[in-house]
């Protein structure tokens, strides 16, 4: 069983001068369905860019550099003209399958540039650790033979935030700093690998499904702050709402995980659940 994580960002409520929301995660697979998953979203690239490895993300544009600088111009077109019908078709893959969405957002609790960035490596392990510790909780009620961890290659290759925290969990049972016990325990004792399994997001294909998931997560948080009108990513994740961890009564805090501390947010989301992602009629995968 692996996690496959990826990392966005947002605007919040307080008109912080840089994004001051950071969101982590992805999806959980078995290790039965990985190669199906994988063929599905290979032959929908196929369909619609010409090409099954040619890699996909929510904010396709962020690729547009990488597409040009390898002579592949054409198949971005393709893409971006499509973006919409592949999207949809590719959250629907994720609906009929046994995948588990699994994202965790916090709050930063300034407005300020230099306080965020400051405080970046700290919220990124909070969210990780977040994140971590629903998925050992996952694997403890599922039991799989092996249990790891897919992260893209963070910025600037700086992975020490991610392997600090990952071994203190699988050693000991806790966070980094010691703050927090994890309630699953060791994931030592989970049949968890040893250490975190880094790759490039363009080199892998379920990493690129875990970017579309976050990138949809990130509209509904937008949605749900009134901060961006319903879009597509709230569309995509009501295909695949009973795919969160803890659907459909549960996901706030299994699912979509929110700061505890991040009361508003919080609240927010839980509404937004309700009003957007389970509001009638159901949508058809």
């Amino acid at each position: 069983m692996k996690w496959y994580a990826d990392n966005s960002e947002l605007n919040g409520i307080k008109e912080a001068e840089i994004p001051d929301i950071l969101l982590f995660g992805g999806l959980i697979v078995p290790p039965e369905s990985e190669g199906k998953l994988q063929a599905q979203i290979e032959a929908i690239k196929t369909r619609y860019g010409g090409h099954s490895f040619a890699p996909v993300k929510w904010n396709l544009k962020d690729l547009k550099k990488l597409y040009h600088g390898k002579d592949r111009a054409p198949v971005y077109d393709r893409l971006l003209e499509t973006c919409r019908d592949w999207r949809r078709e590719v959250f629907s893959c994720l609906a009929q399958s046994d995948c588990v969405l699994l994202v965790c957002c916090i709050e930063g609790y300034s407005p300020r540039r230099r306080t965020l960035r400051e405080r970046k490596n700290e919220l990124t392990r909070y969210t990780f650790s977040n994140g971590l510790m629903r998925y050992g909780l996952h694997a403890k009620e599922n039991k799989p033979l092996r249990a790891q961890v897919v992260l893209d290659w963070p910025d600037k290759g700086q992975t020490s935030v991610f392997d600090e925290e990952y071994a203190s969990a699988y050693a000991r049972g806790k966070s980094a700093d010691g703050s927090v016990e994890y309630s699953c325990g060791k994931l030592s004792r989970l049949s968890f690998s040893d250490a975190v399994f880094f790759t490039k997001m363009q080199h892998s294909v379920l990493l690129q499904v875990a970017d579309l998931v976050v990138g949809a997560t990130r509209e509904f948080l937008e949605c749900c702050l009134e901060k961006k009108s319903w879009g597509q990513g709230v569309d995509c994740l009501r295909i695949t709402r009973d795919r969160f961890r803890g659907s459909p009564d549960r996901i706030v805090g299994r699912g979509l995980v929110v700061s505890t501390g991040n009361s508003c947010l919080r609240r927010r989301t839980g509404e937004g659940i309700r009003n957007l992602l389970f509001a009638e009629p159901a949508p058809a995968p």
